[in-house]
């Protein structure tokens, strides 16, 4: 509804134009559409949202293994991944789909920082699997690291970390973490199989298995001088996965 005040100036909306005074002179622009939610819509939104909670979950559980060497854009990405990955469960309804009753796997191969892809850096494939005691098996197959592997410049030494994180999504109960260490250098002719079983993953837990490689220089005194940073630092999710 429009009014004419005194001056005769209309101020007031008629059918998609707005009429409105600025300093006594008579305007008129048109009026913006209302963006109206459909249902589908309203249902999307709110299952991002919870997958934006998730996601900010998992990530605080892994700052020890990140130290924040991830690329600007590694928040926004993981976000939309697992959103996708959620999205893919197309037998359930919206705002029903989970982490604990869709195929996570899609997660698998996510890179946290864009800059230096882990599978650039290391071609062995890790295996990794729970057992029927909820243990899960981690699998490096034997490989030689001069030809299957790149080391940072000016090193020929790197640890291999593998992190486990066991996060339960649903209730603010302490996380499980786990970790161990392959240490790596150039000149081994080759390293043999190496299989871990001894992790028990507890029942009801979102489980996020990470590789990450971390390259030094030797020092005599601080023993290891790492190099990683900002954009240097493979690390890839190897598993994504809720347990029973």
């Amino acid at each position: 509804m429009a009014r004419i005040n005194k001056k005769n100036i209309i101020s007031g909306r008629i059918k998609n134009f707005i009429f409105f005074d600025l300093h006594g002179e008579q305007f008129v622009k048109a009026a913006s559409d209302t963006i109206k939610q459909t249902k589908a819509t309203k249902l999307s939104s709110g299952e991002f949202i919870k997958c934006s909670k998730w996601t900010k979950q998992i990530r605080l559980c892994l700052d020890p293994i990140l130290l924040t060497f991830t690329d600007t854009y590694m928040y926004k990405r993981f976000t939309s991944i697992f959103y996708a990955t959620i999205q893919n469960n197309t037998s359930i309804p919206k705002e029903q789909r989970t982490p604990w009753n869709s195929d996570m796997s899609g997660l698998i191969g996510f890179e946290f920082n864009s800059h230096s892809p882990f599978s650039d850096y290391f071609f062995p494939i890790i295996t990794t699997n729970l057992n029927e005691e909820n243990k899960l098996v981690i699998t490096i197959p034997e490989f030689e690291p001069k030809t299957e592997m790149v080391f940072a410049e000016n090193t020929g030494k790197a640890d291999l970390v593998m992190f486990s994180v066991a996060i339960n999504l649903e209730s603010n109960r302490p996380n499980f973490t786990e970790h161990f260490i392959v240490p790596i250098e150039i000149n081994v002719p080759r390293l043999s199989e190496i299989i871990v079983a001894n992790i028990e993953i507890p029942a009801s837990h979102f489980v996020v298995v990470i590789a990450k490689l971390m390259f030094y220089k030797p020092n005599e005194i601080t023993i290891k001088n790492y190099v990683n940073h900002s954009e240097l630092n493979p690390s890839t999710i190897i598993m994504a996965k809720h347990t029973l």
